[in-house]
């Protein structure tokens, strides 16, 4: 999803408090504002010998408007002559300090890798790690950062333990970038088997049992979709529908009327839409496709679970409280659903593995087989499903009480 181009004009007045998107100033330049709102920057967007390139001339708070704008005329009149800006500013710096500062080379380094995230979650999981995480480095010549001055920033998060693996190897393929132009001639701070792992506090352990997303007993099955159906809040809809159609969180929560067939009983992901980049086609199971025709009736959006502003989905942790709120059992998550079906399909019926695992989306074999598998199996995942759905809508011995009969309908 590319970042929102604004039409307000940006003043010296309003550059420090107009909203999140990226806003066109004349001569190439840009201020970019980050989804969050706290991170502002100066983008120089520029052509050269065919090849599009951008440059960062700083965060908003210290440079302003006129500053901005004076510098991209500069940069401008440079290009006219044939040069390279960000050439030209690299020797620059090269010439009076040694080298790059680091926030302006991670800042570039971030924008050419968003560019490859498919989801707005990463990218904005990317602002933030160079806008905040790494924030007392920007000032920082690339050639004067030694493994101090990571290990400071990675122990501010490393109690997180995701965030802080992320901060680590997102702060090690910076360090290898600037080596590789150039920029940095010494070794890498970050890395972490000779520089950091020696140094760093063992963190906490996740605890011993590892693996798959917990997921119910297949057996409680019936009773938690009992229960999901006496609920009329969309989120309970939207798990019901997660859990029919092993879909993954993201996918049902951002299902799109354009996306369904409800003749067919069909649902279409492009390959952007889906974690492997493999487009796909989901065969609804009759009782799944009976609400979606229904719902369709009084859609009141493009998105089949409408969030607040009923321009934008259900956030993604509106299932996951649902599934909580109803069962009392906070370990279990959404995507264990998937792990249910397993081994369901595993114990209790004949199905084949291969047609199992294309209903989870899982393409078996390896690369080069799977660049020859192209057919769908639609017609034996519709079996396996329906006979899952079947499964699952059966009358149950007994019915999950609730623990709080008010659902949440946005998060």
């Amino acid at each position: 999803m590319a970042t929102r181009k604004a039409k307000t004009t940006i003043t010296a007045k309003n550059y420090l408090t107009v909203p999140p998107g990226e806003y066109p100033c004349g001569n190439n330049l840009y201020l970019i504002v980050s989804p969050t709102g706290h991170g502002r920057r100066w983008l120089f967007k520029y052509q050269r010998n065919g090849i599009k390139d951008a440059m960062g001339f700083g965060a908003a708070k210290d440079v302003k408007p006129s500053e901005a704008r004076d510098n991209a005329i500069e940069k401008r009149r440079l290009l006219a002559k044939g040069l390279d800006p960000k050439q030209d500013r690299n020797e620059t710096r090269r010439a009076t300090e040694g080298t790059e500062l680091f926030g302006g080379f991670a800042r570039s380094w971030a924008d050419k890798i968003k560019t490859g995230l498919k989801h707005q979650a990463s990218r904005a999981k990317l602002d933030r790690f160079v806008d905040v995480t790494t924030l007392p480095l920007h000032q920082l010549s690339l050639e004067k950062i030694d493994t101090q001055h990571v290990v400071d920033v990675l122990m501010s998060v490393w109690h997180l333990r995701e965030v802080s693996r992320d901060a680590r190897q997102r702060l090690k393929q910076i360090f290898d970038a600037a080596i590789a132009l150039g920029l940095r001639t010494r070794f890498n701070p970050a890395d972490w088997d000779t520089r950091l792992k020696p140094i760093m506090p063992k963190q906490k352990k996740r605890g011993r049992v590892r693996g798959a997303h917990k997921g119910i007993d297949r057996d409680q099955l019936p009773a938690l979709m009992q229960t999901l159906a006496a609920i009329p809040d969309q989120s309970a809809r939207a798990l019901q529908i997660t859990i029919l159609t092993l879909v993954r969180t993201i996918e049902t929560q951002n299902m799109r009327w354009d996306q369904l067939d409800l003749d067919t009983g069909v649902w279409t992901l492009n390959f952007d839409d889906t974690k492997n980049d493999r487009a796909k086609r989901t065969p609804l199971p009759k009782q799944t496709l009976a609400y979606l025709r229904e719902a369709y009736q009084d859609r009141i959006s493009d998105y089949v679970f409408v969030g607040r502003d009923l321009k934008s989905p259900i956030s993604n942790n509106t299932m996951l409280k649902a599934l909580k709120l109803v069962t009392g059992d906070t370990s279990l998550t959404v995507h264990g659903f998937r792990s249910t079906f397993r081994t369901w399909a595993q114990e209790e019926t004949k199905h084949d593995r291969e047609t199992v695992e294309h209903c989870m989306h899982h393409i078996l074999g390896d690369a080069a087989e799977q660049t020859y598998k192209t057919g769908e199996a639609l017609k034996k995942r519709r079996v396996v499903m329906q006979d899952y759905a079947d499964f699952a809508t059966r009358p149950p011995a007994r019915v999950i009480s609730m623990r709080n009969h008010r659902m949440p309908t946005q998060v």
